[in-house]
């Protein structure tokens, strides 16, 4: 028994005593060999094992790197990166990321808390109101526009953008990686804009209300204007009834020749011409009419021909017929049979 112990501590598998019984000796080497028959299949996922793990320390080792080239890549694209462990509550900044607020050393800015610190208190609540609806999986990305203070105590206008890249069971952000981006200038640009529309605006308003007065003004001159008319018109009529029209009746009735009574009827219808006007009797195309064509036109009306016209305006009858000719023309019975007295005289 003292052999056996010994050469179990050496290495050996089992052991039997002799004499033994034939069918004992297969059961113990039988047992030996399915103990080898298990070391060497537990030798061999052992090794299979230990090349999963390499393996795996390979790819954790490929994403690690991934992770931080996509880290520098997006921190050059933009004025910081940022990635926010929600497990841990790890937070990484980029290296422009406290660059762009004027720190020197990203140790300035090591805790996190530190950055909600240095939102504007007016944004504050609205920011981290947008982080946890985007957290809890309300919104599919998380966009904000607030203010930081930088260090040299001043305000700076700051887009951060920024998604979930993994989420429990129930859909809440483990964790998230955005961008910082400083939009100062664009607004201070857009508040420039607005300045200038405000002033535009208002010197439209103004202008407009200058137009306005000054529209009042012409309507109150071209009404006065038009009462000037007005009474201009009563004036001349007036006139003409009580100065003009009892003479022109007394010499039709006293004992004129012919052609005395031809020329009164003459100057009264020259007289009718030129107080149509105020009479409002003429038509558009009658005011088209030379003071030749009317003095034609007005005898025209009265039944004169053109022999009796041109005796009495003393000019020849080739004359008169190139008159009557262009009365015809711009009363546009150029091409009619229209009579010309009747149609002079339904435009009186």
């Amino acid at each position: 028994m003292r052999s056996a112990i010994d050469a179990l501590r050496l290495g050996a598998d089992d052991f039997t005593l002799k004499p033994c019984e034939m069918e004992e000796l297969i059961f113990r080497i039988r047992r030996c060999l399915d103990k080898q028959s298990l070391l060497q299949t537990l030798a061999s996922q052992n090794k299979r094992l230990e090349e999963e793990i390499s393996r795996r320390r390979e790819v954790e080792s490929e994403i690690v790197t991934s992770e931080n080239r996509f880290r520098l890549a997006m921190d050059a694209a933009s004025n910081g990166v940022w990635d926010r462990n929600l497990v841990t509550g790890e937070v990484y900044f980029g290296e422009n990321w406290h660059l762009s607020l004027g720190y020197a050393h990203k140790s300035d800015l090591i805790d996190h808390n530190s950055f909600e610190q240095l939102i504007h208190p007016d944004d504050r609540e609205r920011v981290l109101a947008l982080r946890e609806a985007h957290v809890q999986g309300t919104t599919p990305r998380y966009e904000a526009e607030y203010r930081m203070r930088n260090k040299a105590g001043g305000w700076q206008w700051i887009l951060s953008r920024g998604q979930a890249v993994a989420r429990d069971e129930q859909g809440r952000a483990l964790r998230i990686i955005g961008t910082h981006t400083d939009i100062t200038r664009l607004k201070e640009v857009e508040a420039e804009l607005k300045q200038v529309q405000a002033n535009l605006e208002q010197r439209v308003a103004e202008r407009t209300a200058e137009l306005h007065e000054s529209n009042v003004a012409l309507k109150v001159l071209l009404n006065k204007r038009e009462e000037d008319r007005k009474a201009l018109a009563e004036q001349v009529l007036s006139s003409i009834a009580q100065l003009v029209d009892p003479l022109l009746d007394r010499l039709r009735k006293s004992g004129l020749s012919e052609q005395q009574r031809t020329l009164v009827e003459i100057l009264g219808a020259n007289i009718n011409e030129l107080t149509s006007p105020f009479a409002n009797s003429l038509s558009t195309k009658l005011t088209r009419l030379t003071p030749a064509e009317i003095q034609v036109a007005n005898l025209v009306k009265l039944g004169k021909r053109t022999k009796e016209i041109a005796e009495i305006m003393h000019l020849a009858p080739g004359t008169i017929s190139i008159h009557r000719k262009n009365i015809r023309k711009k009363l546009e019975l150029t091409h009619q049979k229209t009579n010309l007295q009747t149609m002079l005289s339904t435009q009186s």
